[in-house]
């Protein structure tokens, strides 16, 4: 799994959302430029227990270069939103569209900070000249509008740059995002949405409920990211079954060793029977074939060679499979767990 570069905010808003990124991912990137104020101004303490307790959390601080290349395309966008509202009709919730420039003028409205080092001189000068923006001590106060666009285009940018995944919890300006192609690639969506699905079926007292704390303390257990990396591995394998065979197969199919039992032993006969009727057609050629007929006989010596040699290769693979779907179905039942061991305490 790739990283995901998190946005707008330098932390995550959904507590449910971020307990499943807990469970899930490998690395949340939040996008958190080099300054000289504290944490404890910008970050909430739940949020610094997680960065401080778990290796989920990997701040990204921008380059110079991403951070002018985002504010080029954020002044070009910005100037046409204030040419134009009307253009932008249902990109920004119920305002209506001829009042939006008048709304993010407003001091009142002006209600998020964006750190110096994430953006370009000229796009400072761009939003004080246009009065979309206030200077303050960290940076600038912008609208909460402008402020999910600057971000949502750094984090292209970022991502662009990387090879990153963007990810966001905001669901209200996803008709911007797909306007401007920003949306996550439908494969990943795929499979966020199946494994979600999944691990919350597999906690049916709800993530909701369940302290954050448990959550850590299972993250942090001993061989849970390889159990965690199994897992992935098998969500990846059962979105390619339901999109090329089967749309109705299951998590709990999938991790069933029956199948695989079943293949490894029928590799084991092959390779046993190719191999034994190619020790019978090298000792027919040993016991003298000559003439035309010593061609098909070996071609026969090479054609069992060769399924005995493919039936050597595929084993390791199946057994590979088994160890995987062993340690996500170990996950699974951690995850389970949890319902239990919450109960239990309460």
């Amino acid at each position: 799994m790739r990283d995901m570069i998190y946005y707008p905010g330098f932390e995550v808003q959904d507590k449910v959302w971020l307990k499943f990124a807990l469970l899930y991912f490998d690395n949340l990137r939040p996008i958190i430029p080099y300054t000289i104020v504290p944490e404890t101004e910008y970050l909430s303490d739940g949020f610094r227990y997680i960065m401080n307790e778990t290796d989920l959390v990997r701040p990204y601080r921008p380059q110079y270069e991403e951070g002018v290349c985002a504010s080029t395309l954020a002044c070009d966008e910005f100037e046409g939103y204030l040419r134009n509202p009307e253009r932008y009709k249902g990109y920004f919730g119920r305002t209506h569209t001829t009042q939006l420039p008048e709304k993010w003028r407003s001091r009142e409205h002006q209600n998020c900070t964006l750190f110096e080092g994430k953006y370009s001189d000229a796009f400072f000068n761009f939003c004080i000249e246009n009065h979309i923006a206030s200077q303050c001590e960290e940076g600038i106060h912008i609208s909460e509008d402008l402020a999910f666009v600057y971000m949502s285009l750094l984090a292209d940018v970022i991502s662009r740059n990387n090879e990153f995944e963007m990810i966001t919890d905001i669901r209200r300006y996803s008709a911007l995002l797909l306007k401007n192609e920003m949306l996550m690639a439908k494969s990943t969506q795929n499979n966020l949405r199946i494994a979600q699905n999944n691990i919350e079926f597999s906690v049916p007292d709800n993530l909701r409920n369940i302290p954050i704390e448990q959550i850590v303390h299972l993250r942090n257990q001993r061989n849970f990211g390889e159990m965690r990396k199994a897992y992935i591995k098998e969500i990846g394998r059962l979105i390619e079954n339901k999109e090329n065979t089967r749309p109705d197969y299951s998590l709990e199919e999938l991790l069933s060793y029956k199948k695989d039992f079943i293949r490894i032993c029928e590799q084991s006969f092959e390779m046993i029977a190719a191999a034994t009727v190619t020790v019978y057609n090298f000792a027919a050629l040993s016991d003298g074939i000559q003439g035309v007929e010593i061609i098909p006989a070996m071609a026969s010596v090479f054609m069992d060679y060769k399924a005995a040699k493919d039936a050597v290769f595929e084993i390791p693979q199946f057994i590979e499979q088994l160890k995987t779907k062993r340690l996500a179905r170990k996950y699974v039942a951690k995850v389970s767990r949890l319902n239990t061991t919450y109960r239990h305490r309460g």
